[in-house]
């Protein structure tokens, strides 16, 4: 298992890796394929320390489920027609990787390096998370290369947060910011909750 370390500078490397190429379809919580499911309003990671929480109007892909990733749409796009949001088109990643205590987050200079970044614009770090936009490499054709990045604590792990949409989309404006912010506010309250209750 990667462990993030303040004394590991490049292990943001590992982080965006892992939100970049860890999507892989096709897989339950445990890594073994899966028949079709509904999408999800939350799902818990990371052996129950982390609930992921999508924001309004988005639902976790069941197919894309690993133990320290999960990726999430607007419902409507993952097969819930019934679901009517005014939320902006896009795809979010989430990934964790385990944190010592005490570890400081990637910075977003960290990330871009790491991830092959341009154009880094930090805009805000709502309540110890830092949340950013930047222009990169695309996961699939058809999406801007301008996208959202944040990262944050949550359960004891650093998350990694990406969300792609079309280019002029509302999802690379402000509005995605708030896609982002509200996924990491959303998580981090349920997933202290569950160290709770332990």
């Amino acid at each position: 298992m990667i462990t993030w370390t303040s004394k590991s500078p490049f292990a943001a490397l590992a982080l965006l890796t892992l939100s970049a190429c860890e999507g892989g379809q096709g897989f339950s919580r445990g890594g073994s394929p899966v028949a079709e499911e509904k999408p999800l309003r939350q799902a818990i990671l990371a052996d129950g320390a982390v609930q992921v929480v999508p924001p309004q109007g988005y639902c976790i892909d069941p197919k894309s489920l690993k133990s320290r990733f999960a990726l999430m749409a607007r419902c409507d796009a993952l097969g819930l027609p019934d679901v009517v949001t005014a939320a902006p088109l896009g795809i979010l990643t989430l990934a964790l990787l385990k944190a010592e205590p005490g570890a400081p987050l990637p910075t977003p200079q960290q990330v871009a390096k790491a991830a092959g970044l341009t154009q880094v614009q930090e805009t805000s770090s709502p309540d110890g998370a830092t949340i950013f936009v930047a222009q990169g490499p695309v996961p699939a054709e058809g999406m801007s290369g301008r996208h959202w990045r944040g990262t944050a604590r949550i359960g004891g792990h650093i998350a990694s947060v990406t969300l792609y949409g079309a280019p002029k989309s509302r999802a690379v404006s402000e509005e995605g910011r708030e896609l982002v912010a509200d996924l990491i506010q959303q998580s981090r309250a349920k997933s202290d909750g569950l160290s709770a209750g332990s």
